[in-house]
């Protein structure tokens, strides 16, 4: 019986993951609106860093030498005219990308450019920068414009984009799988430490807050992440708790971009959340 029934879930899993990457169009809106809420994050995350990057430069590992060697990562000396122009006409291909469909061309300069951007920003980079350019790089392949005119060739298109979207699912439930098991295998975070070094950062904690703990909330802290970091990953595949799952997750997020001093990576997270919420077009109502 336990043999059968072994057979029976996995048969039922592979029609399932069948069907979803050989659907061709109820994913569309749904990859639409996660690849386009990473280009306003981007757009935003260019306009708050302008004023600030001419100063990060000065930091920099490297040297810089010219605007073109952006495409070759090479090292440069980057004038500031240079990097005026190189982050307006990020801005600019950020724009056309908002209003035309999501496309390979774009999405792949848009990458790029974003890759090239982190290496510009690093004194000041965090996991959000390598978040963002990680599911930048993947929604080149979700890509399914401009179409091709052979039937075959585009419907290996869509088989591409949806096991794409399919492994974008995969890849934000590891990171949250693989830190929950750092934060498991780790004695700070079991005994709480963790939390109340955090706490107690001046430059990483909210200066407006003040938050007088005592060890064992430090504790019970410490095991909710740990909890939620590995719990959510599972739930979230699961559709009769998904809304609970992204509800907690969504107040996790919400609290880091508060709390801490990294609203950029909590907001980024957030937006990974559209990989599971199934948009519908009206189409796909009727």
């Amino acid at each position: 019986m336990r043999a059968i029934f072994t057979v029976t879930l996995l048969l039922r899993y592979r029609t399932l993951f069948t069907s979803f990457i050989q659907e061709e169009d109820n994913k569309r809106l749904s990859i639409t609106v996660f690849c386009k809420s990473l280009y306003v994050f981007l757009f935003l995350k260019i306009f708050f860093l302008w004023p600030v990057l001419p100063t990060v430069l000065r930091y920099l590992p490297y040297e810089l030498r010219s605007p073109f060697h952006y495409l070759i990562f090479a090292p440069i000396k980057l004038a500031q005219y240079e990097l005026n122009v190189f982050l307006g006409l990020m801005l600019l291909l950020l724009l056309i990308a908002l209003i035309v469909r999501v496309n390979y061309f774009t999405s792949a300069l848009i990458f790029w450019l974003s890759f090239s951007l982190s290496r510009v920003a690093f004194p000041i980079a965090n996991g959000s920068d390598n978040v963002l350019n990680l599911f930048l790089f993947f929604a080149i392949f979700l890509s399914v414009t401009p179409a091709f005119k052979s039937e075959v060739l585009c419907t290996t298109q869509h088989i591409i984009s949806n096991f794409t979207f399919l492994f974008c699912r995969i890849q934000l439930s590891l990171i949250y799988v693989l830190s929950g098991f750092d934060k498991l295998t780790s004695h700070p975070w079991r005994t709480g430490d963790a939390v109340y070094s955090i706490v107690n950062l001046d430059y990483f904690i909210n200066p407006r807050l003040i938050i007088p703990f005592n060890g064992a909330v430090y504790i019970v802290l410490a095991w909710a992440i740990i909890v939620f970091e590995l719990g959510f990953p599972f739930l979230i595949w699961f559709k009769r708790v998904r809304v609970y799952a992204l509800a907690t997750g969504i107040v996790f997020h919400i609290g880091i971009i508060f709390v801490l001093s990294l609203p950029d990576f909590g907001l980024v997270m957030l937006l990974m959340y559209s990989l599971f919420i199934p948009f519908r077009s009206k189409d796909e109502l009727s």
